[in-house]
């Protein structure tokens, strides 16, 4: 073989190579991209249900002041949506009593557990809620009214 010939395949191995790498290049930022909008999107997502649980927070301890809710299945809820927002709060003085009154519930059964319990038994359940409610009405008062002049943090995105 000539050294002509040799340069030409060499020279059009080169130009095939860089073809080969102009396509992976442009996969990549093909991939990239839909990447982007894929994570703004579960921005989006995360930032939806944070402001929907923040808002869910107001309705409840606006509906426990009003007293349309009753105090333990409002200090349920509360829990668990501090938990996911502004889980520190709960470890401050004036909404300690939140935490207490779920984890003083806790064992107590709901929904299907509670159709199926016999009448003394829910009396029985409703007593013990009862009393720890009365026990802790001015605590949770005051963490209702805490939380309704409550400033949320703003929403902080992952990236």
């Amino acid at each position: 073989m000539s050294t002509n010939l040799l340069i030409l395949l060499l020279i059009l191995f080169c130009i095939g190579m860089a073809g080969v790498i102009v396509g992976i290049l442009t996969r990549q930022r093909k991939a990239f991209k839909l990447n982007q909008k894929r994570i703004a999107g579960l921005q989006d997502m995360l930032e939806k249900q944070y402001t929907h649980r923040v808002e869910s927070i107001s309705v409840i301890a606006r509906a426990m002041a009003d007293k349309q809710c009753e105090s333990t299945e409002g200090c349920i809820r509360l829990k668990q949506l501090l938990d996911q927002v502004e889980p520190d709060l709960l470890k401050l003085e004036e909404y300690e009593v939140i935490a207490l009154i779920y984890s003083a519930t806790e064992y107590m059964p709901i929904k299907e557990q509670w159709k199926q319990l016999d009448k003394s038994a829910k009396q029985k359940f409703t007593q013990q809620r009862f009393t720890l409610e009365a026990k802790h009405a001015q605590a949770i008062h005051v963490a209702v009214l805490a939380l309704q002049q409550h400033e949320f943090k703003a929403y902080q995105n992952l990236g």
